[in-house]
């Protein structure tokens, strides 16, 4: 039990790592809207000193994310020789929540993959070339509405946890959710209708 406790807190302290990592990469893409400020932004942190241990934190967290995911649902699974009362209006089956975060993890790999190899010099005219393309913008966006949805589940259940149940609290969550993905698809979506 303490070993499952652990994996929980695992799970959680590296998901609220890459929440706040989502936040600040959220905002600094909106500053795609501020003229130069982008550039200046990626200029400076596409620096080798900042982008690689940075990213090297994103994806310890990430593994550790996943990897205690695993683990506390094979033992969940072994547990319970019945399935839970379902009492939710809306319920997903599990393997279409498998799939979606088979999903999630692959758009997050492009994305990465992508990122690397992007001419530092010139990130504003990389971003819109990849924006033009329909397939990319409606590739993001469905990686994007995973991630919603994904952030949603997560953040009301570790609310649950705490014991935190107020539906004033969900709203909240919900709400800045929203708004992080809205700020995510801000982008594709302006330069797919602006080309």
């Amino acid at each position: 039990m303490k070993l499952l406790q652990l994996q929980k807190r695992s799970m959680a302290l590296a998901g609220s790592v890459l929440t706040v990592y989502l936040v600040f990469h959220m905002l600094s893409n909106l500053s795609f809207f501020a003229g130069s400020a982008f550039e200046d932004f990626y200029e400076f942190y596409n620096q080798a000193w900042l982008r690689w241990p940075l990213l090297i934190i994103v994806l310890a967290c990430l593994g550790i994310h996943i990897k205690a995911a695993i683990a506390i649902r094979m033992k969940n699974s072994q547990a319970r020789k019945q399935s839970y009362y379902k009492h939710d209006k809306l319920h997903i089956p599990a393997n279409l929540v498998s799939l979606s975060v088979v999903l999630l993890f692959v758009f997050i790999a492009v994305h990465i993959i992508q990122s690397l190899f992007i001419d530092t010099e010139a990130v504003k005219l990389a971003v819109m070339t990849w924006f033009s393309s329909t397939t990319m913008v409606l590739f993001y966006l469905a990686g994007i509405f995973i991630l919603v949805m994904h952030l949603q589940h997560s953040l009301v259940n570790v609310m649950q946890t705490l014991g935190i149940t107020s539906n004033m609290y969900k709203l909240a969550i919900i709400s800045g959710v929203m708004l992080l993905g809205l700020g995510f698809a801000a982008i594709p979506v302006y330069v797919w209708v602006m080309s």
